[in-house]
This record gives C-alpha cells, sequence and structure tokens, in this order.
C-alpha cells in the first residue's frame, strides 16, 4: 500500500476525532480522509480530503512543548477545517468552475492556479475562523474559538526539523522521552512492529507512532512572543540575528527582553504579528530576527516567518523568478486576514472594529514593503 492511500488509520487519534466531528457539523459525512505524500500542506479534490505529512505532524500533541492546551487542541480541528471549507465554502464546484475562474485572472497562465488557490484559501480561512458554514447552529460558539486558535497556532507554532540533533538529545537523556508507547509495552516501541524488534516500524505501524517523539519527528513550540510575555527560560526566547543592525551582529544568538505588537503593546499574551523585539536595550524588526529551537538551538521557524522572515532584495527577486509572481499575493493574504480578525476578534489601538483593521494596515505597510521588496 503506498502512502498515498493511507487512510484515518494512519493520523492521530485527536485528528481523527476531530475530522469525525467536523464532518457531521460540517454535513459531510460521506468525506473520507487520507495521509497524502505531499510533504507541505493539505487539499482537497471536493470528495475526499488529503493531509500532507507537516500538517499531520502538527497534530501529534506530545511533540508539543510548553504549548498552551488551547492551540494543541485546536490545531487538528484547523488543519481538518480548513479543507472541509473548501468544500462546504464552494459546494458543488467541479473542475469547469475552477478552470473558467483561473481564466478569469490576469496573470501570467502558469501561475493562475497558485493565485486562485490563494484567493481561495483568504475565503476558506475566514469562513473556518467564523465558523461561518457550521450547521448545527448550538455548536458553533463552542467549535469557532477552537477554529480561531488553530487559526492562530498554524501561522506561530514554532517547528524544528533537526531529527538527528533530537536523537542525540535523547540518547544522552537531555529531553524527556515522548515517544509513542504501547499498551503493556515500554517507550519507543510501536504498536505491529517489525518482527525482530519493536523499536522498528513495520509496513502496518501507524503511520503518525514513527513520527511521534524526540528523533522521530519536528518538535513544536510556542512563538518567542509568548515565552516572553510568559517568562519561559532564555532557551525559549532565545533568536538568532539574520541582519547585522545597530551594534547586533548577524549570525549571533541574543535573547529576547521584551516585544512590541504593530499598536505598540509591550509584551502581549495574544499570538497575533510582532513588529519589534527588544535586544540589549533596542527595538530590532522582529523580521531580522530568526527562530531558534529551545532544545537543541537549530532553526525553529514558523508560517509566519516562512513569509515575512528576513530575504536580501536578492534572494527576494530569486524567489519570485523561480516559484512566480503569486509570492506576493500570499504575502498580503496574511496581512489582510489579520486585518479581518482585528475587525471581530482580536483589539487593535483597544479596540476589535473596522478603523482598527484598517490602522493595523497602515502601521504595517512600512514592514510589507520591506517584505516586498526584499531588505
Amino acid at each position: 500500500m503506498a502512502l498515498e492511500e493511507l487512510g484515518e488509520e494512519s493520523a492521530p487519534p485527536n485528528m481523527v476525532i476531530a475530522f469525525k466531528q467536523l464532518r457531521q457539523l460540517y454535513g459531510e459525512p460521506l468525506i473520507p480522509l487520507k495521509i497524502g505524500t505531499s510533504e507541505h500542506g493539505a487539499h482537497t479534490d471536493m470528495k475526499t480530503i488529503e493531509v500532507g505529512l507537516d500538517q499531520m505532524m502538527l497534530t501529534i500533541l506530545p511533540n508539543h512543548h510548553k504549548v498552551p492546551k488551547i492551540y494543541q487542541d485546536s490545531a487538528a480541528f484547523f488543519v481538518v477545517g480548513h479543507e472541509f471549507g473548501h468544500i462546504t465554502s464552494h459546494p458543488g464546484k467541479n473542475a469547469g468552475y475552477w478552470a473558467n475562474g483561473m481564466r478569469e485572472l490576469p496573470v501570467e497562465h502558469m501561475q493562475r492556479g497558485k493565485w486562485f488557490n490563494v484567493v481561495s484559501d483568504i475565503i476558506v480561512n475566514w469562513t473556518v475562523m467564523t465558523g461561518t458554514n457550521i450547521i448545527i447552529e448550538n455548536q458553533r460558539k463552542i467549535v469557532q474559538p477552537q477554529m480561531l486558535a488553530g487559526w492562530q497556532a498554524s501561522q506561530f507554532l514554532r517547528g524544528c526539523g533537526n531529527i538527528r540533533a533530537h536523537e542525540e538529545l535523547l540518547s544522552k537523556k537531555k529531553v524527556g522521552d515522548n515517544r509513542y508507547c504501547p499498551a503493556g509495552g515500554v517507550r519507543g516501541e510501536y504498536d505491529n512492529p517489525d518482527e525482530t524488534d519493536k523499536f522498528k516500524p513495520s509496513f502496518n505501524t501507524p503511520y503518525w507512532q514513527r513520527k511521534q517523539g524526540q528523533g522521530r519527528g519536528e518538535q513544536y513550540f510556542p512563538p518567542t512572543s509568548h515565552a516572553v510575555s510568559n517568562n519561559l527560560s532564555d532557551d525559549y526566547k532565545t533568536i538568532k540575528l539574520l541582519k547585522s543592525m545597530d551594534g547586533l551582529s548577524k549570525g549571533k544568538k541574543y535573547v529576547v527582553e521584551a516585544t512590541k505588537t504593530f499598536d505598540g503593546v509591550i509584551n502581549t499574551k495574544e499570538w497575533v504579528p510582532i513588529k519589534e523585539y527588544k535586544i540589549e536595550g533596542k527595538w530590532i524588526n522582529a523580521r531580522y530576527c530568526g527562530g531558534v529551537c529551545p532544545q537543541c538551538g537549530s532553526k525553529a521557524t514558523n508560517t509566519w516567518d516562512n513569509w515575512w522572515g528576513y530575504m536580501t532584495k536578492e534572494q527576494m527577486d530569486a524567489s519570485v523568478k523561480q516559484r512566480g509572481s503569486w509570492m506576493y499575493l500570499g504575502i498580503q493574504m496574511f496581512v489582510f486576514q489579520w486585518a479581518a480578525a482585528y475587525t471581530t476578534y482580536f483589539k487593535y489601538n483597544k479596540r476589535a472594529s473596522v478603523k482598527g483593521a484598517k490602522e493595523f494596515l497602515k502601521d504595517i505597510s512600512h514592514t510589507m514593503n520591506l517584505v516586498m521588496r526584499g531588505d
């Protein structure tokens, strides 16, 4: 059986539970779940929902460290909820609908699919975050906050994929052992293991078990802003400077002393976009600061930083040339999603309002200009 044919038995139990609950809440009881070969993201063909490896791993809760429960629990809901959103936000739409829509976009032919997908994602994320398409009315107020928190987690959770480094930490007992433990077995063994070694998976071992734990799967941590506002240990507050400035050196690691949002809130506890970090008494644009794994010290990044992190103009131009102009729309998508969220769910300049959202767009415009141009 190829990996792309694996079904819900290969997903973490909490993800399967979320999937089955959302099937009923969205009125799509016949949609099956698949675990796909795609390393990034998830997708639907309107008949099935396929979740890629990175999105599946995000829902393996033992791989989360010092992440608040609300963001842990919500990750699985948003991962599958987003794909249900594509089905329920565009009901009954066939391939012809999408092909005709793409042809109307005034961009280069080879990029139309990407552009159309980004536009669709903006619509879908909003319907999922607001619980708009949940058909069981008395469940909307319960599920909607989970979806909103899941959206935040999908943007700001830091992930470290240096599997070998974490395997070494485990072997030296410098981190706790969070590998899977089968009933009646010992930690590190698998269900349906290899016949000669219970610590080796077999073809029949649930795929998620192979990715649970130090040295096996990506490990997740809260954003730097959360670490600062909750006074976690310095290893959780450490960043790596990506550009020399104000007497601080590129490539050197620093401990963040404070954070500031785009509306000037110091050390916010909300998981929202951060404008600046205070390092050695100086306020530095957060996009020049790369995430660091609190456990192994390797790079630990998140979705926001992947899009908004520092690149030189040469790097940005090369990336756009290779990937396409749709990248610019992707960058803007994050901003306009947050503007929408600031109208309804989060306070900006002490109020959730359209006025606050417009102020956010103005305040972030300088940083967005740097991101779009590469600087």
